[in-house]
């Protein structure tokens, strides 16, 4: 069986995203406030049948931002953010392909977020606009914790050499 055992509280897809972040945390050696480790497993959860993450062009999406007004264009950003938060931890070589720098994806991840952050302190909107905020401050953590997540798992001699390196320094 792929999925957990199921929880009548919490999907098994849900769960199973909650297994990858916490593999990602523990590879890193850090572990993320409570509230961005919920935004970060919803985020997967609700991303996971959009294939067409892969082939949205972020600039146009922030380019086009302003433009948009209201729950939509709250939307619009938050759901670009998502992209770039995870093609960024995800799929970071897919920069090469596009022939951009590999900071692009953080970088529009970022913006996009501190953009939503902006429309909803606006329209008063404070708690969600200081989520956002701190979701835009830390977004290297969060590219860092989905980057570990989804590295190769070391192999046991791969493990060793590391162990033994770290005995002789």
């Amino acid at each position: 069986m792929l999925l957990p055992q199921s929880n009548p509280y919490v999907s098994g897809t849900t769960s199973l995203f909650e297994q990858f972040v916490r593999a990602g945390e523990e590879r890193a050696h850090f572990t993320l406030p409570p509230q961005l480790h919920i935004f970060l497993v919803s985020c997967l959860a609700e991303h996971m049948s959009d294939p067409g993450i892969t082939h949205r062009v972020l600039a146009l999406e922030f380019l086009d931002s302003p433009a948009r007004v209201g729950e939509r264009g709250a939307l619009a950003l938050k759901w670009a953010g998502d992209a770039g938060l995870l093609l960024a931890g995800l799929f970071p070589e897919r920069a090469f392909r596009l022939h951009v720098l590999p900071s692009y994806f953080s970088n529009m991840g970022q913006a996009m977020y501190l953009g939503l952050a902006a429309q909803l302190g606006a329209r008063s909107l404070h708690e969600r606009d200081r989520f956002f905020e701190e979701v835009a401050k830390r977004f290297p953590l969060l590219v860092r914790v989905l980057r570990e997540a989804h590295a190769r798992p070391e192999t046991d001699w791969e493990a060793f050499r590391r162990f033994e390196a770290q005995l002789f320094d």
